[in-house]
């Protein structure tokens, strides 16, 4: 294949990148990785696949986490979180081995084991390992930080295959390999995606198990409803529930792609498929319970606050919160990009949203075919998964009596559709794409390099 090397170096540079953030970035730093290596650390001394709901927090990693600061009260902060300018600079101890088989609290993360057990070769390598490249020296790392360390591989492995999956959805709505390259850089480079892959974390294999989905329902929109499609979509959509319950998002999207296919692109396929995605909506709207969501009865916290009372609460959240974390928040909530970095990427990405709609009116020709259904899809894939994930929030805040909150890497299960999504509208005349598109290319590789720059300020 004539752009096979270019793709190569796309993934060496995205492994070294990759590489570069995971030692950089302090043990327990990345989203809640310590309640993931805690699960982990038991599947790996305890060799039972049977989590004590109360007592699943070492010995060994409790006392890490008050050496370093990490340790959360009920409400899920620490000497981190909001606070920018704590720093802790504390060695970790080697602690006795025994340490890891005594337990003294809850704080594994209980999900589905799929992300731990393939982890598991990795743990075990950190525990044999010699002397470790630390960011900046050589020196002998702890035995405790060792493990962490190796242990984060899999999920910079996980996004390697994140960025291949981007480079064949490419392939698929375009055919063009220029801009099936460029959605690779996008997604590959992305800050926020490389801090939360720097990591020991599930998200990473959803992400690339989710992305895997959306490109054999692009697969099933373009050559049809096939007998092999339905059989990947199948074993995804279980690889995705041993990784995260959050996969049964993309249920409604996989039936609905089925249905509009079968309607070959027709009327009453598009209102099916449409049908289908608002159907779990629509019995969410009439408060019945829902698998898989937070259950709410009359005793709840908040069980008398309707829908719009939260919205109220959350839509601000989303546009001052949510915008912000999704390109980059650091050092437990408590650091974002630069004000001036996040100024224009809002605005890039307000042009952006601007030549989308453009596009999708109809306004500018040569926007059709293929790439147009491609688009819809994407859209409404993005659309179902943050439907849903706003009723899982209000379904929490009921039933716990506050918000755990929302995230923008909630969002990255779709960030393959996002990113295409992005060049879609920055693409609107025709004969400045390819310029237009090789900048923002290139300047998702600057934003990351000024993420990088903000990780050492924070951290060293």
């Amino acid at each position: 294949m004539k752009n096979s090397p270019k793709l190569l170096l796309i993934l060496i540079l995205c492994l070294v990148k990759s590489l570069t953030w995971t030692f950089m970035v302090p043990v327990f730093q990345t989203p809640d990785e310590q309640a993931h290596f805690a699960q982990l650390q038991w599947y790996a001394e305890k060799k039972n696949l049977k989590i004590d709901g109360q007592k699943n927090l070492s010995l060994e990693v409790a006392t890490v986490e008050e050496i370093l600061g990490t340790r959360r009260d009920e409400r899920g902060n620490n000497k981190y979180t909001y606070h920018p300018e704590y720093k802790n600079n504390s060695n970790i101890p080697n602690l006795p081995k025994e340490t890891r088989t005594v337990y003294v609290d809850q704080e594994a993360a209980l999900y589905p084991p799929l992300y731990y057990l393939l982890d598991l070769p990795f743990y075990y390598l950190g525990d044999l390992g010699p002397p470790s490249l630390r960011f900046g020296e050589v020196k002998e790392m702890g035995n405790f930080e060792r493990r962490v360390m190796v242990a984060r591989i899999l999920s910079v492995i996980c996004h390697l295959g994140l960025v291949i999956c981007a480079y064949f959805i490419g392939k698929i709505v375009w055919e063009d390999k220029f801009k099936s390259l460029v959605l690779a850089v996008l997604v590959g480079f992305h800050p926020m995606i490389s801090f939360v892959s720097a990591g020991i974390h599930p998200d990473n294999l959803l992400n690339l198990i989710y992305s895997a989905g959306i490109l054999v329902c692009l697969l099933i929109l373009k050559n049809g409803v096939k007998l092999k499609y339905l059989g990947w979509l199948g074993g995804l959509g279980w690889l995705g529930l041993q990784t995260k319950v959050l996969m049964i998002f993309f249920a409604p999207v996989a039936v609905a792609t089925v249905i509009v296919r079968l309607g070959n692109f027709g009327r009453l396929g598009m209102l099916g498929g449409l049908g289908i995605i608002m159907a779990p909506a629509m019995a969410f709207m009439g408060q019945w319970q829902i698998r898989y969501m937070p259950q709410v009865t009359s005793q709840s916290p908040l069980a008398h606050m309707n829908f719009w009372e939260y919205l109220k609460f959350r839509i601000p959240k989303i546009a001052f919160e949510m915008w912000p974390w999704y390109w980059g928040v650091f050092k437990w909530l408590s650091a974002t990009l630069h004000p001036v970095v996040m100024k224009i990427i809002t605005r890039v990405a307000a042009v952006c949203g601007v030549g989308l709609g453009i596009r999708l009116l109809g306004v500018v020709r040569g926007f059709g075919g293929f790439e147009k259904k491609a688009v819809i899809f994407f859209l409404l894939s993005a659309f179902s998964y943050l439907l849903y994930l706003v009723m899982w929030d209000f379904r929490a805040m009921q039933s716990m009596g506050y918000s755990p909150g929302l995230q923008g890497r909630y969002l990255f299960t779709n960030i393959v559709p996002q990113m295409a999504l992005l060049m879609v509208g920055l693409t609107i005349i025709k004969r400045w794409e390819k310029p237009l598109l090789l900048l923002l290319a290139s300047g998702m590789v600057v934003l990351n390099s000024i993420a990088l720059h903000t990780i050492y300020f924070l951290y060293y």
